[in-house]
């Protein structure tokens, strides 16, 4: 599992029955921020079929996922662009987790000393309904 070893690992597993697949996701955006954090912006059409029943009150049909690869010891990237749909190898180990990531105008690896899924949000995305 890609959050194995993830900080808030938690909410995939009660939320989503531990599944929740970053396979054919969305970069919307990344940044660096702090002094060494790389924070990551995917959105997600595949929503798992165990989900929170409060969700269900509202209409939605995307999820949000924001995750922080903290303290980073690697970082590379070639590109220029985001905004496309693609399918991120992300590690998550007891040392260290990592992302590589190559699709149309982006190559990016990074590999830092910890993950963070820093939250899992519904929302109605206009482009697929």
């Amino acid at each position: 599992m890609w959050f194995q070893h993830a900080i808030g690992k938690e909410k995939i597993q009660f939320m989503f029955d531990n599944e929740l697949s970053v396979q054919h996701i969305e970069i919307n955006s990344f940044c660096l921020e702090r002094f060494s954090d790389l924070k990551f912006h995917f959105c997600c059409k595949n929503i798992p079929k165990k989900h929170p029943e409060k969700w269900d009150k509202e209409r939605f049909n995307a999820l949000s996922l924001v995750v922080t690869f903290g303290d980073i010891i690697e970082f590379d990237i070639t590109g220029s662009r985001v905004g496309f749909f693609c399918s991120p190898i992300i590690n998550s180990f007891k040392d260290y987790s990592e992302i590589k990531l190559k699709c149309n105008e982006l190559s990016l690896y990074c590999r830092a000393k910890f993950l963070t899924i820093e939250g899992i949000t519904p929302y109605i995305d206009e482009r697929w309904d």
